[in-house]
C-alpha cells in the first residue's frame, strides 16, 4: 500500500467520525426542545398541585376562622380541579348560619364554583346557578333566582381591593310570617365595593356602588302610585370598613362604632317614570347602639305617597320648610326638610315625628 493510499484511508476514516459526531449533535438538538418542554410540564404540574393544596388549606382555615366568629359554613361534596391552568373549587351546595343583630340567619344556595389561576391567587371569580334562600330570625323567608350571576373578588396584601357582583334578571321573593308575598324583578343588578383611593389609609374607607335597572315592585308601585319600572343608583363610602368585614353582627358593629365608623351616602337616586327621589346623608351609631345621622332628601313630580294625595301647596310648603336652595331647573328635584335622627328620635325639619323611639340595633 502506498503512502497515498494510507493517507486517503485515514482521511476517509476521519470524515466518517466527523459525520457521526455531527449526526449525534443534530439528534441532540432535536430532542432538546422536547426535554425542556417536559421539564416545564413537570415543574408546572408540581406548582399546580402545590397551589391546589394551599387553596384547600386556605378554605379550611377560613371556615375555622368564620366558625370562631359564630359563622358556620358548609360546602357539600367539595372538589378542586381545573388542571392545568385554573383552580376550580366546586360545591354541590353552600350553607351559612350566622348570628346577626336580628338573630340567627340561615342562607343556602345551589351549586357554586370559585375560579382562580395559580399565578394570581388574589383574584377569584364566583359563579352560581342559584337559587339563594335566606331564613331570617323574624320568620321572613327570601328567595333569590337569576338567569346569570357572576362575582369577583380581588385582594392585595390580604386586604380587599375590589369586589363586584353582576346579576342578570334577578327575581327576589319575600314571604312574610303572615303568608303575604312580595316579588321584586329587575333587568340587572350591579354591585361594587372598592378601597377608596382618596381617603387616608387610617380611615380604612371603602366605596359602595349599587345600580338596579328596570325594577318592578308592587310595594313601591302602591307607595308612589306609579306602575312604571324603577331605576336605582346608590353611592356611599364607609370608614373603618375592616370592622364591618366581620359581618353585620354585634361584634362587627360594636367594633365599627368604637372605631368611629361612618357611612356617608353621597348619592341615592330613584327614578320611576317622571318621578324622582334623591338623597344624601351620613349615618353612624350612638353610645346606646342606636342609628343616628341625617338625610337630605329631594323629590320631583311626587304627587302621591302611601295613598295620600300630595297637592302642590303642601309640596311648596315642605320645600320652603327645608331652608335649602331650590333647584335651578323647574324639572329638578325640590329639597325637602332634613330628616334628623338623634337620641332615638326622628325629626322632619323642625317637626319631631310621632313614632316610637328607635331601639338599639344590638
Amino acid at each position: 500500500m502506498t503512502e497515498h493510499d494510507q493517507l486517503s484511508g485515514g482521511a476517509g476514516h476521519q470524515g466518517k467520525s466527523e459525520g457521526s459526531s455531527r449526526r449525534r449533535g443534530f439528534r441532540w438538538g432535536l430532542y432538546l426542545p422536547l426535554i425542556l418542554l417536559a421539564l416545564v410540564v413537570v415543574a408546572w404540574s408540581g406548582f399546580w398541585f402545590v397551589a391546589r393544596s394551599l387553596v384547600s388549606k386556605g378554605i379550611d382555615n377560613a371556615m375555622d376562622e368564620a366558625r370562631a366568629r359564630g359563622d358556620v359554613w358548609t360546602c357539600t361534596d367539595r372538589s378542586i380541579s381545573g388542571y392545568p391552568f385554573r383552580i376550580e373549587v366546586r360545591c354541590k351546595d353552600v350553607t351559612l348560619t350566622r348570628n346577626s343583630t336580628a338573630g340567627v340567619v340561615r342562607l343556602s344556595s345551589g351549586p357554586l364554583v370559585a375560579i382562580g389561576q395559580p399565578h394570581t391567587p388574589n383574584h377569584v371569580i364566583l359563579q352560581g346557578a342559584g337559587p339563594l334562600n335566606a331564613q331570617l330570625a323574624d320568620g321572613r323567608r327570601i328567595a333569590v333566582s337569576w338567569d346569570l350571576a357572576e362575582a369577583s373578588r380581588r385582594t392585595r396584601s390580604g386586604t380587599l381591593e375590589r369586589m363586584s357582583l353582576d346579576m342578570r334578571k334577578p327575581v327576589v321573593t319575600l314571604t312574610r310570617p303572615d303568608g303575604t308575598v312580595a316579588t321584586y324583578v329587575a333587568r340587572q343588578f350591579e354591585g361594587h365595593v372598592r378601597r377608596n383611593p382618596t381617603r387616608p389609609e387610617a380611615d380604612k374607607a371603602q366605596d359602595l356602588f349599587v345600580r338596579i335597572a328596570q325594577m318592578s315592585a308592587g310595594d313601591l308601585d302602591a307607595l308612589l302610585g306609579d306602575a312604571n319600572p324603577s331605576d336605582i343608583d346608590l353611592q356611599a363610602t364607609t370608614s373603618q370598613s375592616d370592622q364591618l368585614a366581620r359581618g353585620l353582627t354585634p361584634t362587627g358593629l360594636e367594633g365599627w362604632r368604637l372605631a368611629g365608623g361612618k357611612l356617608d351616602l353621597t348619592r341615592f337616586s330613584l327614578k320611576k317614570g317622571l318621578k324622582l327621589i334623591e338623597a344624601t346623608g351620613s349615618f353612624g351609631l350612638d353610645d346606646a347602639r342606636r342609628l343616628e345621622g341625617r338625610i337630605e332628601p329631594a323629590v320631583a313630580n311626587i304627587d302621591q305617597f302611601a295613598g295620600i294625595r300630595l297637592r302642590g301647596g303642601a309640596m311648596d310648603f315642605a320645600s320652603a320648610l327645608s331652608g335649602r336652595p331650590q333647584p335651578a331647573s323647574p324639572d329638578g328635584a325640590r329639597p325637602l326638610p332634613v330628616i334628623d335622627i338623634r337620641g332615638g328620635r326622628v325629626g322632619f325639619g323642625p317637626i319631631r315625628l310621632p313614632i316610637p323611639p328607635l331601639q338599639p340595633l344590638y
